[in-house]
């Protein structure tokens, strides 16, 4: 048996002070002794065979740094049985010694898993983005997939507006010499859109391909970034491309010919548009509510979670994120998904703790009720229910899919409608 004290340095880190009696002291000492006494050689005696207290007096530093470090870990272990603590990661060890009496003595800090006094979690004031998609919106998306099929073909004569150019620009300084490492090859864009800039496409209005022209940009005093105002920027830029581009009209034909069967008229693309649109902005209405969710629970109810987690966590976006960057270091996708990691496992415990708040369970039954809704076949559900981690792992998403219902079925939530021109 140990002594132990225990001082809350915060929700999720225990201070122990953990005392070892002499005697069990003394008993780790033997023992470290008699497991030397059989591992080492001395000289003149088989292996195993030397006298305990020769080995005890020509190993006695060796015996006391295995003694400790055993007597520190069984102590840890017993504390942690007798006081019901849960360590995760790796203890430190603060200050480990002896007392007049013999007594081991040590402090040692660890983690565990988070103490949430759950605070203010009912009625949090939240705003749902309400898009409207209109008319032009779904026109414009027409006209971004006409151009996506548009023929271009090389023009005859000089750059006219509406042509599609590729250019090389080099960038020059107020007297005309050319600025080191500003200058751009194989640049794309169409005459007079203003996609890329109006002022400097249209000045290439009559060049030919081939010719180079000097061009300036010259910015206005009000311009709203300070640093550009008043600012003349001059370039030299080379037509080496210019094409024409033909646009197809918008027909019952050209509806027909992009592949979709369900697709035949119009009116059915600008529909499809539509709700496309709407799905894709209903979305991102319920991601921001979500995440507003979170943050600002999190901000109400506030709590630290164990680095070790933390770090599991990361790990695994790390993991994931190098398949999609294999070319990023580890340590710029450990710093890019760090604060993630973080409030992803807070967000984990503080769902789990209101959960159980609030009484909320899961069945056998939620989770065939669910699998019905999505497969349309008996044996396939048959099979998932007879396997326990595949329903446990189910269970815990549906349940934290219900607390996150509960909350906002219990949230004031305020429209907030912006309409996409």
């Amino acid at each position: 048996m140990v002594k132990t004290e225990i001082k809350k340095i915060s929700s999720s880190k225990r201070e122990l002070t953990i005392t070892l009696p002499k005697e069990k002291v003394d008993e780790i000492r033997d023992e470290q002794a008699l497991r030397l006494r059989k591992e080492i050689q001395v000289p003149g005696f088989r292996k195993g065979k030397a006298p305990l207290g020769m080995v005890k007096r020509r190993y006695q530093s060796l015996i006391e740094a295995y003694a400790l470090e055993n007597a520190v870990e069984q102590s840890l272990g017993m504390a942690a049985e007798q006081e019901n603590i849960d360590i995760l990661g790796t203890p430190e060890a603060k200050e480990v010694n002896f007392d007049d009496e013999g007594n081991l003595v040590m402090q040692i800090e660890i983690e565990t898993f988070p103490e949430i006094e759950l605070k203010k979690y009912k009625g949090i004031e939240l705003t749902r983005d309400k898009y409207v998609v209109t008319d032009k919106l779904v026109e414009d998306n027409i006209n971004q997939l006409l151009k996506e099929r548009a023929e271009v073909s090389p023009a005859e004569g000089p750059v006219a507006e509406g042509n599609l150019v590729k250019v090389d620009m080099q960038e020059l300084d107020e007297s005309g010499v050319p600025v080191v490492g500003r200058k751009y090859s194989d640049v794309e864009f169409k005459v007079g859109e203003g996609r890329f800039d109006k002022d400097i496409e249209l000045q290439l209005v009559g060049v030919n391909k081939g010719e180079t022209k000097r061009v300036e940009k010259v910015y206005p005093e009000d311009f709203p970034q300070k640093e550009f105002a008043g600012k003349k920027e001059l370039y030299d830029i080379t037509v080496k491309e210019i094409f024409d581009e033909k646009i197809p009209e918008l027909t019952d034909e050209f509806v027909q010919e992009l592949g979709d069967e369900t697709l035949s008229t119009v009116e059915d693309l600008k529909k499809r548009i539509r709700e496309n649109l709407e799905l894709q902005y209903k979305k991102e209405s319920e991601n921001r509510l979500e995440d507003e969710l979170i943050q600002t629970l999190l901000a109400e109810n506030e709590f630290d979670v164990p680095a070790a987690m933390v770090n599991n966590y990361l790990d695994s976006l790390v993991r994931s994120a190098r398949q999609q960057y294999p070319q990023a270091s580890e340590e710029d996708l450990r710093n890019a998904y760090q604060a993630n990691a973080e409030t992803m496992v807070k967000w984990y415990y503080l769902l789990q703790k209101i959960g159980e708040a609030e009484n909320i369970e899961i069945t056998d039954e939620d989770v065939r009720k669910m699998l019905e809704e999505k497969i349309d076949n008996e044996e396939e559900i048959k099979k998932i229910m007879e396997l326990p981690h595949q329903v446990a792992r189910l269970k815990e998403d549906l349940f934290f899919e219900k607390v996150r219902n509960f909350l906002l079925e219990n949230a004031k939530i305020t429209e907030n409608e912006i309409v996409l021109d």
